[in-house]
Formats: C-alpha cells, structure tokens, sequence
C-alpha cells in the first residue's frame, strides 16, 4: 500500500516561535527577517517607496533575531541537523551588519545560536568551532513528528567527531 505524502507545515517557524516564547518571553524579537542592503545599481530612482519594498524579497533570510539589552541574537532553527545551518548563520551575521533596519542595535555583539531537535555531535563540534552556540530544543510535538519519518532521519548521523 503506497504511503500518503505528508503536507506541508511551517514546522521551524513553530520550532522558533516557541523557543523565543521560552527563552526570551520580554525581548524584542523578529522572525523570518530579510538581511542585507539591496544593492544601489538595482534600485532606480523612479521606483517608488512600495516598488523599493517589494524588491525586499530578493535578501536572504534568518529564522529569528531577539534584541536583548545586553546583546543581538542570530537564530537558525532546524529539526533535522544539517551542516548547511551552519555557513548560513556566518552568512547572516555578515548581513545583519550590513542591514539599515538593525543598525541602531549593531553596538552589541551578535550572538549566533543554531537551534536543533535531533542532535549531531560533529555539527555541534564545528559549530562552537565557529562560534555558533548549538542548543539542543525538542517540544513534545516534535517527537511526533520525527517519529512519522524514516528510521534514517530520526537521529543525527552516525559519524564520530573525533578528539
């Protein structure tokens, strides 16, 4: 009997806005943030304001950032590990400190946080390597659904990080 496909659920956007709920119920914070400033050769001057926004969807995109007093947080959350998270987290900081709307937060350090439910001690490894705090952060839900996939995907890979 062949399986009916899963749809479609915007599982890290749960995953993010439950873990700011937790971790930082007072801060201010902005999920699905676009990063960078557009470059001036791509904007011509008879665009209007509106048309200059829409062009927005062009920039890259975090998951989340809190702004606390003491500092800027950079989150990327994955239920599944994927070493792509990281690049993309030093991807992000470069960008936030180039991006005009956050300027008048850059005076605080930028604190990068990978956010995972299935946990890779390599991936972990090479992320505080790179300066990147991995915090392991798995709601009841989630067990739900990494129990829906394959036996292969419901624990990180098996590979021995070494020393």
């Amino acid at each position: 009997m062949k399986k009916e496909p899963r749809k479609w659920e915007p599982r890290e956007t749960r995953l993010v806005s439950e873990y700011i709920v937790k971790f930082y119920p007072k801060d201010r914070h902005f999920t699905r943030v676009r990063l960078g400033a557009l470059h001036p050769e791509l904007l011509p001057e008879k665009l209007s304001d509106e048309e200059r926004r829409m062009l927005v969807v062009w920039k890259r995109w975090a998951d989340a950032i809190v702004v606390t007093r003491t500092k800027v947080i950079l989150i990327e959350a994955a239920i599944l590990p994927d070493p792509g998270d990281i690049s993309k987290l030093l991807l992000y900081e470069y960008l936030l400190r180039h991006t005009p709307e956050f300027e008048q937060y850059l005076d605080r350090p930028i604190e990068k946080q990978l956010v995972i439910c299935v946990e890779d001690p390599l991936l972990t490894k090479i992320a505080r390597g790179s300066d990147i705090k991995v915090i392991a952060f798995a709601p009841e839900w989630v067990s739900d659904y990494i129990r829906s996939l394959a036996g292969r995907k419901q624990r990180g890979p098996m590979t021995y990080p070494g020393g």
